[in-house]
């Protein structure tokens, strides 16, 4: 286009220094510049010489009182001068075809542009079309790339979320802290204070102004940000859209009117507290065996084989040296019961990424599926319309290395 550019720009300097010396307006092509400038044509002062036809010699004098016609070296394109008057035309130039000659130059120059530019929008096009194959033919299972989700083998478990024609609301745990990270902080709400209203911020207005140190909002767990990797890419493969929100931002009319998926426990997502559903697994404070209070799923009416409370294992003073964890995977419906809410939930973050990990994996969701099947022998898969597993999860270096079922409550509503 450059090249094009440049061909057009001396074309309308000849032009201009040849039959178009007389037009009264100019119009350039500036270096490094696609779009035309028009400009009147700036005259020189020096008069016109007067032919002997006209009765006179070598003198010069205005003609009609206007501004004298200068030669084409008086031509400066791209100034602009517009108290100049309109100068008299030379004689022997046909300014029809002076016209017609200029525009011929255009429309050859801008056909050129055009011409051009439509080779690049058509270049761009077809990489794009190039890079959009790729990728599908990457989904639809090529070799060494992206292999789609069967949505048959996950339909017990994601149909509801899949058939919608809306995105599925991923909301990740967004709790307030008080204190900073420079001098340690802590959650704003103790783990055993009642649930609250959602919405940013989350605790009243007075509150936070009666608090002696700042309050942060900015802050999630390692657990949750890799929860909504596996989830994005999950719906990603099964050909499905999904949004992200924090849940500080999330209101009621969300939990009403979407399909929902919450990364993280009542310990971070205080409206988990506030849900109306009944459930048999409940985070809440409770003692361990040393004395000591940690955070842990209370399980009030064990089953033979259940316990009646599940702790993270921690090998050391520090949070990070946890080597087992719990989770619990709820369904249950949404506020309104044509909408679904599924809650991934892990006594620590670590807990909720394996939560996470074992509703996206094709081999986990088979484990899943075939606990909580109650189709006769010979029928599709049927899982319970609401219902909470408990999985154990095993962690070496900050990552959860397995996760493995133990048990089940089908849920009442």
């Amino acid at each position: 286009m450059r090249v094009q550019a440049g061909r057009l720009r001396t074309k309308l300097h000849e032009y201009y220094a040849t039959e178009g010396k007389d037009d009264q307006v100019v119009i350039d092509l500036p270096k490094g510049q696609y779009t035309p400038v028009f400009s009147y044509a700036e005259r020189s002062k020096e008069a016109v010489p007067i032919s002997s036809e006209n009765g006179g010699g070598d003198e010069a004098l205005p003609v009609n009182g206007s501004a004298p016609v200068s030669t084409a070296a008086d031509f400066v394109p791209g100034s602009s001068s517009a108290s100049v008057a309109a100068p008299e035309v030379v004689r022997g130039i046909e300014p029809n075809l002076s016209r017609m000659r200029l525009w011929q130059i255009l429309a050859a120059g801008f056909g050129v542009l055009a011409i051009v530019l439509g080779a690049v929008a058509f270049n761009y096009r077809a990489k794009g079309q190039a890079l959009s194959e790729s990728i599908l033919n990457g989904l639809n299972g090529a070799p060494g790339e992206i292999e789609m989700i069967d949505q048959r083998e996950v339909e017990p478990l994601w149909g509801d979320f899949l058939r919608s024609s809306e995105p599925v609301l991923v909301v990740y745990s967004n709790t307030l802290f008080q204190g900073s990270s420079e001098e340690g902080m802590k959650l704003l709400k103790s783990l055993d204070s009642s649930g609250s209203s959602i919405g940013s911020p989350i605790m009243p207005q007075s509150e936070i102004e009666r608090s002696k140190q700042p309050v942060i909002e900015h802050y999630t767990g390692i657990g949750e940000v890799m929860g909504a990797y596996f989830l994005g890419d999950f719906f990603a493969r099964a050909r499905h859209t999904s949004r992200v929100k924090r849940s500080l931002l999330l209101n009621w009319d969300d939990l009403k009117t979407q399909n929902i998926v919450v990364l993280g426990s009542p310990a971070e997502n205080f409206f988990l507290r506030d849900l109306p559903q009944n459930q048999d697994f409940i985070f809440k404070p409770m003692e361990e065996e040393n004395g000591k209070k940690s955070f842990g799923i209370l399980n009030p009416r064990p089953r033979p084989g259940e316990q009646r409370k599940y702790l993270a294992k921690q090998d050391g003073p520090s949070r990070s040296q946890i080597s087992e964890d719990y989770s619990v995977i709820g369904s249950l419906r949404g506020l309104n019961e044509k909408k679904h809410l599924l809650i991934l939930a892990g006594i620590t973050t670590l807990g909720t990424q394996a939560a996470a990990e074992y509703v996206t994996k094709p081999d986990y969701i088979r484990d899943l599926i075939s606990h909580l099947n109650t189709a006769p022998a010979g029928a599709p898969p049927k899982l319970p319309a609401n219902f909470q597993v408990l999985v154990k999860v095993k962690v070496n270096g900050g990552v959860p290395v397995q996760i493995s079922y133990v048990t089940h409550h089908v849920l009442n509503q």
